[in-house]
């Protein structure tokens, strides 16, 4: 690796006694970069809902990091993923999303793959001797499915979401049961000049709510009731809305988890929400650079265009999404100080609205991945209370 980590050696991982990640870790090249071998092209990435690949054909691509990746239905109806980029001289083939016939094209020499990965056709092959025809492939990536979401790995080793995340799609079905029968009603992107784990520590912990974000605390979720519990492979956030004054109107009041919100982190770098009324959320944090994130959120209903009252809960919490950019802004201005190079951690487990535990998790994690003497995080001990 190209940086030593030798500092790491003063990172706790005991909660009560930790300090944060020393400063230069949010804005280090090498550090991003080796950020991306260690933690993104060795751990689940979402890509999409299944619905955006309900027919032979469709796809999506999603970028992670220098590499690309694109997602279909085949021919046979089964969900495959492989690295984009042609075999013959390594041009993308395909952008966004959409859909292909039979075969995949490449814009650059016209060479075409089936369905299945597989070359097709390549123009003046024919006239040469020993055309590798029949080995030629695209190169497959690992596809799993959570709650009818997508997600892709690079990492051929790594363990299956079921095992990776063992627990979660059941809690989070619980409070959204239709969730792999939705459809994606809504998406904006906000880019955040500021490094991606600066954006995911944000968001995990409320210790900031009743300053920064005064509209969640007095008009839809209930502070007091906040829990933050932490799980190997995910964070859960559990709490309730405020009554009579929530600000924006719940419907579904037959379905008994109506008044509740869940969100669930799921470790690098997205995130399920379920806002009270049932209203289903997926906030991805996407880096883009050292210094640059961008913060997706879609929102998926039982149809493509939002109700009145799904759009109010929309507008609702994308006031919210505005009032966080300036705060990771700042920080990652802050992190460049002189003045600053670890800060210590409130931890409170017993009074988690307040607590950063789940702050000091997500950097232990961090830390686990990039020290050289770690095999795997995944199967380290969590420092939680009961």
């Amino acid at each position: 690796m190209p940086t030593s980590y030798q500092d790491l050696a003063h990172f706790s991982d005991d909660a009560d006694n930790a300090w944060t990640l020393p400063g230069h870790y949010y804005y280090d090249d090498a550090v991003y970069v080796d950020e991306l071998e260690q933690i993104f092209y060795r751990n689940w990435q979402y890509v999409c809902h299944i619905s955006q690949l309900k027919t032979p054909g469709r796809y999506v691509v999603r970028d992670i990091g220098s590499q690309s990746v694109v997602v279909l239905r085949d021919t046979h109806g089964e969900i495959r993923g492989f690295h984009n980029v042609c075999q013959h001289r390594a041009h993308r083939l395909l952008e966004g999303e959409g859909h292909v016939r039979e075969s995949i094209t490449c814009p650059y020499h016209a060479w075409r793959y089936d369905l299945t990965g597989g070359l097709r056709f390549a123009r003046g092959s024919d006239k040469m001797k020993d055309f590798p025809h029949d080995s030629i492939r695209l190169q497959s990536v690992r596809v799993d499915t959570l709650c009818g979401f997508v997600f892709t790995n690079l990492d051929g080793d790594a363990p299956p979401m079921a095992e990776r995340y063992d627990g979660l799609e059941a809690e989070i079905l619980a409070l959204a049961p239709d969730a792999p029968n939705l459809v994606r009603a809504h998406t904006h992107h906000y880019p955040l000049a500021a490094n991606w784990k600066n954006s995911v520590e944000n968001y995990s912990e409320c210790y900031h709510c009743p300053n920064r974000h005064p509209s969640l605390v007095e008009a839809a979720l209930d502070i007091s009731r906040y829990t933050i519990k932490v799980y190997p492979g995910y964070h859960r956030h559990i709490t309730s809305d405020v009554g009579e004054q929530q600000g924006y109107a719940i419907t579904h009041e037959g379905n008994g988890s109506s008044h509740e919100f869940g969100s669930w982190f799921v470790w690098p770098n997205m995130v399920f929400e379920v806002y009270p009324g049932g209203n289903l959320t997926v906030f991805h944090h996407t880096p883009a650079g050292a210094e640059q994130t961008i913060q997706e959120t879609e929102w998926y209903f039982s149809a493509e265009t939002p109700t009145r009252n799904e759009q109010e809960v929309i507008d609702f919490v994308h006031t919210v999404r505005l009032e966080d950019i300036p705060i990771c802004e700042s920080v990652q201005q802050g992190l460049h100080s002189k003045g600053y190079r670890q800060g210590r951690l409130i931890v409170d487990q017993d009074r988690t609205d307040v607590s950063e535990h789940a702050v000091h998790d997500f950097q232990r994690q961090v830390a686990s991945a990039l020290r050289a003497d770690t095999v795997s995080y995944t199967h380290l001990t969590l420092p939680t209370k009961a």
